[in-house]
């Protein structure tokens, strides 16, 4: 999970959500421990049959443990970085999403396309919901913040987002 920026100006409001460097270098690291398994069932064991029915097993096992490096190599690399700007004095909403391996593309509505501003809830079947801020514009495109664990941090935001759009200067309680 990332944790979730908010930026506050006069008239701009910004909700970032980066993926930090700590994290992609911790998938990147734990990419590389899988590639282990090939390495001593393939490599490190010297078949002298590869129609033996464990060479088969071992290739198979390999085969998953690689695809698991691949996965965890991808997560470090194309982790997505997004943010939701509400900027007043230019009456839009940009939402721009980047990653190391993606370019930065940039969408940009007018403030007043902004139907609604909810708190989003994403079950996990092994583990606690997770919440996001949800932006939904007129025609019916959603704009989702980074997640969080606490409920009450993005209903805090939510607030934020509401009071902003309602042009009140006065902080939340």
């Amino acid at each position: 999970m990332s944790d979730i920026e908010l930026v506050e100006h006069p008239d701009r409001l910004e909700i970032r959500s980066p993926m930090r460097v700590g994290m992609r270098i911790l998938f990147a690291a734990l990419g590389f421990f899988p590639l282990i398994a090939p390495y001593e069932l393939l490599i490190k064991i010297e078949w002298h049959y590869y129609l033996h029915p464990f060479f088969f097993l071992a290739a198979f096992i390999a085969a998953g443990a690689t695809a698991l490096s691949l996965f965890l190599f991808f997560a470090a690399v194309a982790g997505l970085n997004s943010e939701i700007v509400f900027d007043r004095s230019a009456k839009t909403v940009n939402y721009s999403a980047s990653a190391p391996v993606v370019r930065r593309t940039t969408q940009a509505r007018p403030l007043s396309a902004v139907q609604a501003v909810e708190v989003g809830v994403r079950e996990w079947s092994d583990s606690a919901p997770s919440y996001h801020l949800r932006v939904i514009m007129s025609d019916d495109v959603c704009y989702e913040s980074g997640s969080a664990d606490s409920r009450a941090e993005i209903e805090s935001i939510q607030v934020r987002v509401h009071r902003f759009l309602a042009g009140d200067g006065a902080e939340p309680v």
